[in-house]
């Protein structure tokens, strides 16, 4: 892997986001992450080790000179405690868009190590192919913009839906995991009509 790849990986292995990585290292935009990330941008010797720092990993380890991410002695990520309640903000479509969620004074008590803001409870099978049932909850976490392919939270006209997120130069299309439903299309003169309330980074199964 390249010095970009490992980046990128390590920042999955921790359920980190761009935004979030961005943050740390004092950068204005989740973009300059992604161009980095990507190869488009080159960093220098001194941003490496602050990269490292910022993963948690030593500077070898981003360079390719070893092969297992060991901790950096300035440990900066720290594991969050095994149990944590989250909020269940009610409910989300799994199907055709539902009513927008509203809070329910519910909380998920959970040992998943996620980093999320709050949980949704899903409704519909339009996700099954993604392992989202009816009836499970679904962990949110709060963002405005998501990358092509990953899974959003999608306010539209008062309701809310729960699709895999993709965005084009003249479209958006919000695509069910599921062949029975067709993607929803948002055309270009539409697109302030919808928002990314938060990308889905992990998933409970409902147990009666």
């Amino acid at each position: 892997m390249t010095l970009y790849d490992r980046i990128r990986t390590r920042r999955e292995q921790l359920n980190m986001s761009q935004e979030e990585l961005a943050k740390r290292l004092g950068y204005k935009s989740r973009s300059t992450i992604a161009k980095i990330e990507s190869g488009e941008n080159d960093i220098t010797q001194s941003k490496i080790v602050a990269f490292a720092k910022a993963l948690g990993v030593k500077p070898g380890y981003l360079m390719g000179w070893e092969d297992v991410p060991s901790a950096h002695p300035f440990p900066t990520v720290l594991q969050p405690a095994k149990y944590r309640k989250y909020k269940v903000l009610g409910n989300i479509a799994c199907g055709s868009p539902i009513d927008a969620v509203q809070e329910e004074g519910e909380y998920l008590e959970t040992d998943l190590n996620v980093h999320a803001d709050y949980v949704l409870k899903c409704q519909g099978d339009s996700m099954i192919n993604a392992r989202i049932f009816d009836g499970d909850y679904v962990f949110i976490r709060e963002q405005a913009e998501v990358e092509n392919g990953e899974i959003a939270a999608v306010w539209m006209d008062n309701t809310v839906t729960l699709k895999r997120f993709y965005r084009y130069d003249e479209y958006i299309e919000l695509r069910a995991e599921n062949p029975m439903f067709k993607p929803i299309i948002i055309h270009e003169t539409d697109f302030d009509s919808i928002r990314i309330i938060g990308k889905a980074v992990a998933c409970q199964f409902w147990v009666k």
